[in-house]
Parts: C-alpha cells; sequence; structure tokens
C-alpha cells in the first residue's frame, strides 16, 4: 500500500515531468501564471479553481484523484485556498546556503537602507543579461531578458517594489533549472555585477 508521502512525491513527480519537459513551462512561468490570477493575494494564495486553471494553462495534466489529493494536502487549513510558495517549493526544493547567499547579496545590493523592498526601476544599466540561458541561447535579447525579468515582477505587483522573499522565490526558481552551484552563483555575481 502507497503512503501518503509516496502519493504526494508521486504526484510532484509528474508535475515536475510536465515542467522540465516542456520548454515554454518553467518552474517560474508557473509561478507567473498564479500570480496574474484575480485571486492571488499579498499572502501568496490562491483559489483552488484557478490553482487547478493554472495547472493546466501550463500543460499540466493529473488524474481526478490526483487532482483531489494535491488539493488536499495544499489545502489543510480547509479555506478553499492554496499557498502557491508552497506548492512551489514541493516542485523546486530550496536554494542551499552558498546559492541563498548570494541572492540575498545581490538583493542588498539595492536595499541599502535595510527595508526588505528594493524598486525595480533601480536596475536599469546594472542588469546583465549577455549570459541568461535565453539570450545565450537566441530566444532572447538582452533588452528583452531585462523586460521579462521586470514583468515577472510586476504581473503580480503592480508597485514595481520587490520584498525580498518575491526575489528568493524568483531566483528558487532559477536556481532549480541550474545544476552546478559554480554556474549558478557565477550567472547571480554576473547578472547583478557583484564582486
Amino acid at each position: 500500500m502507497i503512503t501518503p508521502q509516496e502519493q504526494l512525491d508521486i504526484i510532484i513527480k509528474k508535475i515536475k515531468s510536465y515542467v522540465n519537459g516542456k520548454s515554454q513551462t518553467t518552474i517560474r512561468t508557473l509561478g507567473k501564471t498564479f500570480r496574474g490570477f484575480e485571486s492571488f493575494d499579498q499572502k501568496c494564495r490562491i483559489d483552488k479553481d484557478e490553482f487547478l486553471i493554472g495547472l493546466k494553462q501550463n500543460g499540466v495534466v493529473l488524474t481526478k484523484f490526483q487532482t483531489d489529493f494535491l488539493l488536499n494536502y495544499l489545502d489543510r487549513n480547509r479555506d478553499g485556498s492554496i499557498d502557491v510558495a508552497e506548492f512551489l517549493y514541493l516542485i523546486r526544493g530550496s536554494p542551499n546556503e552558498n546559492r541563498l547567499n548570494v541572492i540575498v547579496q545581490a538583493f542588498k545590493k539595492f536595499d541599502k537602507e535595510n527595508l526588505g523592498i528594493i524598486v525595480a526601476d533601480e536596475f536599469k544599466g546594472i542588469f546583465n543579461a549577455k549570459n541568461h540561458p535565453k539570450v545565450t541561447r537566441g530566444e532572447l535579447t538582452e533588452d528583452q531578458a531585462y523586460i521579462e525579468f521586470l514583468q515577472y515582477f510586476k504581473e503580480g505587483n503592480k508597485s514595481g517594489h520587490i520584498t525580498l522573499n518575491e526575489w528568493k522565490e524568483y531566483y528558487a526558481a532559477v536556481s532549480a533549472d541550474i545544476e552546478s552551484d559554480e554556474n549558478f552563483i557565477a550567472l547571480i555575481k554576473e547578472t547583478w555585477r557583484l564582486k
């Protein structure tokens, strides 16, 4: 008999295969889809129906049993909403300490007063996208990569302000796509011109 944890692992593995198996669908695009829905709130929660719509829009197909199991697992307080950050964490895991340190270092470059919030407009002239994966593959120009980066944050947050948690969530998804710590750290340092 399969334990609940084993069942969850099977479902998460299935979702990962959809997310990693399609070039246009990544953990970041899944997060971006969820943030674009009307029910997405400041606590990073979304209603169950829009959560399922978001999965389908990104090509994730689960059986009715798997869908019910996942919703029951994610909606433990039974309020009808899903914690998107928790769900994305289940899929991608968390960056290790070395990766997290450089993610925070890049954020602090812009958060000089330690407020936990940075303004997206401050990135112009610093953001270096020449080694962005989509730029190196010829899918985007450096300017387009910059616009895509800003758009990621502005869709869920019209203010143009980015919190440390939003920054960490974004780069946790990037981290999940890069196996080597050395390559990830080099990418962040180069992108934000860190020493």
